[in-house]
């Protein structure tokens, strides 16, 4: 009879293997995180001399001690935990007392002083500054040429060409941070031909991630493109990256080797975890980019440029496999450093309209439009619109002026030329035509020649000077 079931069609499994297979059920990560808010938990009540088994609390007990711990809460350090650090802890020990008494630490029914301490605590580290999320940045477009282009300096390097492979299949499949790198075998990817008659990669086994552990129906279903930049092309890269590889080994990615031998690039030595999840890293600094990239950023580029380019959130989770557009929204919510600096311009080209004054001398050095000389001498300064300027000034007094101008124009060149024209001596104001009002007689009259004036002393000094001089019109003994 044993032996029957035994050889039945199905198994017997005894309690051990029961349990690890639920165990399973939840992530290394979640785990983790489930040791450490309740070594927390049990530190805290020991500072306080309380019993430190709170799984035999009562409800009322367990309310007051984490109402108490949620406010008191700190690092090693004696600082304030960032709130989603907060949060991760609270639902670590949610986790921990659902297995042992199923209870519920949130619900604010149950547990109304806990619940409003926590969210009072919240609401006082946002005003501390730490509620914020830092997300991973995507990759700035100027840095992906620079990062491709130090690819492409030489592909016949083991290292290069495995970084280049490296990218291309993090961009492609929007693949997270460093999960499951040093698993992945070259059997994870196929090259294949499409309708049009177009190589393509794309991924032939599905993997557990840390958000799919058993929807698989959510993998990712990204595809890899040739085109027709054969140095750049991505397709080309990875059908000679997999030429390259040790045949002995079956990891995707393998130790590079400083001298290739009988066309094999890399040896049977494959990268670890940790080694992997430090490519992005080094490539930021290999390639000088403007910043220090992690793998992550991959992804977060993937979404971002497709997004961008307006591919709808559903397409775009075919790639990247998240489970909602919600979720999504992480990182095709951000605005790119092109678009931060283009707002910025918008906003300081209206702050930039303020009315300056300026001098006579600064005015005529310096301003490319119609110029009007006022004859009143009583006149220092005189409101411009600079608004529609091309230039910067920095405006001079009067004794700098005449410093300046008896250093470029010696012998009172200046004198002479404005005495020519009947305009007075050389502390003349100048103005914009747009601030003044002309004699409409006058503007008929023909006007006379003007001499250009000599500079001497001047070294890369650029003088445009439009000589359209008209008397003002408050000075009717020049008309």
């Amino acid at each position: 009879m044993a032996e029957q079931m035994a050889e039945g069609r199905f198994a017997s499994l005894g309690q051990d293997d029961r349990d690890n297979i639920m165990e399973n059920i939840e992530t290394k990560n979640t785990k983790r995180q489930n040791t450490t808010a309740v070594k927390l938990f049990r530190e805290y009540l020991t500072e306080k001399s309380k019993p430190i088994e709170f799984e035999q609390y009562t409800i009322e007990q367990m309310d007051d001690s984490l109402a108490s711990f949620y406010l008191e809460m700190r690092n090693k350090e004696g600082k304030h935990y960032k709130k989603t650090t907060m949060q991760a802890y609270r639902q670590g020990l949610n986790r921990h007392l659902q297995k042992c008494r199923d209870i519920d630490i949130c619900n604010e029914d149950i547990f109304k002083k806990s619940c409003k301490s926590f969210k009072g605590m919240t609401k006082e580290l946002k005003r501390l500054g730490l509620a914020a999320i830092e997300h991973h940045p995507s990759i700035e477009e100027s840095d992906i040429e620079k990062m491709y282009s130090y690819f492409c300096k030489n592909l016949e390097d083991a290292q290069l060409l495995q970084y280049k492979v490296f990218v291309d299949i993090m961009l492609h499949f929007g693949r997270r941070g460093r999960e499951n790198l040093s698993s992945l075998t070259r059997k994870h990817f196929a090259v294949k031909r499409g309708a049009d008659d177009k190589l393509y990669v794309y991924k032939v086994i599905d993997e557990q991630t840390k958000n799919h552990q058993s929807d698989s129906e959510l993998s990712s279903d990204g595809r890899m493109y040739k085109i027709a930049d054969g140095e750049r092309c991505p397709v080309k890269s990875f059908v000679k990256y997999i030429r390259r590889l040790n045949p002995k080994c079956v990891k995707l990615f393998q130790q590079a080797r400083s001298y290739p031998k009988e066309g094999v690039y890399y040896d049977n030595i494959p990268l670890g975890h940790n080694r992997l999840g430090q490519f992005m890293n080094e490539i930021s600094k290999m390639a000088n980019l403007s910043h220090i990239y992690t793998n992550h950023s991959c992804r977060a580029t993937t979404v971002h440029l497709l997004d961008e380019a307006d591919i709808p959130s559903r397409h775009i989770m075919t790639v990247t496999a998240h489970k909602s557009e919600t979720s999504l929204k992480t990182y095709s919510g951000k605005t790119c450093e092109k678009k931060k600096r283009h707002m910025s311009e918008i906003l300081s080209s209206k702050t930039c309209g303020k009315k300056s004054f300026i001098s006579n001398i600064d005015f005529l050095c310096l301003s490319q439009s119609t110029i009007t000389v006022e004859a009143n001498e009583g006149v220092e300064n005189i409101p411009v619109e600079l608004s529609d300027a091309n230039f910067d000034l920095e405006l001079l007094s009067n004794s700098q002026n005449e410093t300046v101008m008896n250093d470029i124009l010696p012998n009172n060149q200046l004198d002479e030329i404005l005495t020519e024209i009947g305009n007075g001596p050389s502390n003349t104001n100048i103005m914009k035509p747009e601030t003044l009002k002309t004699n409409q007689n006058f503007l008929n009259l023909p006007q006379p020649d003007m001499k250009m004036p000599f500079l001497n002393n001047c070294n890369n000094v650029t003088v445009n000077i439009n000589y359209n001089v008209h008397p003002y019109v408050n000075n009717p003994a020049k008309v």
